[in-house]
């Protein structure tokens, strides 16, 4: 299995990361009672597992996700703004994967779920996220509403599991899904996604020649 190396400056970002959690969950429990930071911890410390799973280099891509996990609720259910997280210099692609993992209020779910889907960041802490609601081992008294909520959540991992790669038409797993969709929205495999970034980047030089 890959070994993530630990730096300075992902440390750094990390403990500011549990600091903001701890501070703006404090006093939150969660279905099960216990404190909610238990819970964004338990989501960062799946999201790892997730992407170590796949046995390739994701150094940035890892320490990422440990850090939006620790805050993938900390918009939604806190008094903290995405504003708040760029003045406690969270990292940028973080807090484009915390506003993105941000359920508006009345936000169709299946609507929030495909916009989750196109940023691979904030889809690998969201099946990280479902996993650890859907144990229902957390729960003393499992009622009919958490089987049905358990179903959803287990519907809404596999949905996020793969993905179908809108320029070759193949379907792949998670970890072949390019980190950035198209300029349109299209999630692509990697392969697809670097030439569709070289061919728009050559489009661009054409246009301006062009002008």
């Amino acid at each position: 299995m890959y070994h993530f190396e630990f730096d300075d400056s992902f440390l750094e970002d990390l403990k500011k990361a549990i600091e903001i959690a701890k501070s703006a969950h404090e006093g939150q429990v969660d279905k099960a009672g216990k404190p909610y930071f238990e819970h964004v911890q338990t989501v960062s410390e799946l999201a790892s597992e997730i992407i170590l799973g796949w046995n390739e280099e994701y150094d940035d891509f890892l320490y990422q996700a440990k850090i939006v996990g620790y805050l993938h609720d900390v918009v939604e259910d806190t008094s903290h703004t995405i504003d708040d997280l760029w003045k406690f210099q969270v990292p940028t692609d973080c807090i484009l994967a915390i506003e993105t993992l941000t359920k508006s209020k009345g936000q169709d779910y299946n609507d929030y779920l495909s916009k989750v889907k196109l940023d691979k960041l904030a889809t690998v802490v969201k099946i990280a996220d479902l996993t650890h609601n859907s144990d229902l081992s957390r729960l003393d008294n499992v009622t009919p509403a958490d089987l049905v909520q358990h179903d959803k959540y287990i519907k809404a991992i596999k949905f996020l599991t793969d993905f179908t790669c809108a320029k070759c038409g193949k379907s792949y797993p998670l970890r072949h899904q390019g980190e950035k969709a198209t300029r349109i929205n299209e999630i692509l495999c990697k392969p697809c996604l670097e030439q569709y970034e070289i061919d728009y980047d050559e489009y661009e030089d054409w246009l301006k020649r062009e002008i």
